[in-house]
């Protein structure tokens, strides 16, 4: 079985995996475009964590990913490309990646890095690419409409040239908001990382 998700939040990420196991289905499987591969199981008695280790050098990943197998824990993915580790064991009362608040505080910190990277990545996007045309397209989904004189045909003339031409205008439309999104939210999770490290002080 196969799902797709966009996660901003590797938290909530983590609560729906587990979610998902606790009604039979394990993940298999983590595509980086958001579509996770599921399958049936009986045994419940799992549990899912993630980590995000960007900076980890190539080198030091097999005495990281060793140091989790010791204590019982498998990898979903055998190769993570963007820092993100997703890790599956069964429960024996020690079920957490990380046993004090040093070690949660420095994960936060990894976190809100990787955020503000994201919401400022975004937001230099959306400046490039639609600053030139002052925007005109943001705000006004007409302007998205490159047909000379659209608005000025009638009858049957405008609805044919009006259908033909709205694939390509949402296309432009569409586009800036979802970086704008995409920026908000990495800003909203930030946030919500710096609350959790507040709570750990």
């Amino acid at each position: 079985m196969i799902k797709f998700k966009i996660f901003f939040d590797i938290e909530k990420e983590e609560q729906w995996l587990n979610q998902m196991l606790s009604q039979g289905l394990v993940c298999t499987n983590i595509n980086s475009a958001g579509f996770y591969t599921f399958k049936h199981t009986t045994d419940l008695e799992q549990v899912i964590r993630i980590d995000y280790q960007q900076d980890l050098r190539k080198k030091e990943q097999p005495n990281y990913k060793q140091l989790h197998e010791d204590f019982g824990w498998r990898p979903l993915k055998e190769k993570s490309y963007d820092g993100t580790y997703y890790w599956l064991k069964r429960k024996d009362g020690n079920d957490e990646l990380f046993s004090d608040n040093d070690s949660y505080i420095a994960k936060y910190k990894r976190l809100m890095q990787h955020a503000s990277h994201w919401a400022l990545l975004s937001f230099l996007l959306l400046m490039i690419l639609y600053a030139n045309d002052g925007f005109e397209s943001f705000f006004s989904i007409k302007a998205a409409y490159y047909t000379p004189g659209l608005w000025n045909k009638e009858g049957l003339v405008f609805l044919f040239a009006f259908l033909f031409e709205t694939p390509f205008a949402l296309m432009r439309f569409i586009p800036p908001w979802l970086f704008l999104a995409t920026c908000g939210m990495y800003v909203v999770v930030y946030y919500r990382y710096r609350k959790s490290i507040q709570q750990l002080l």
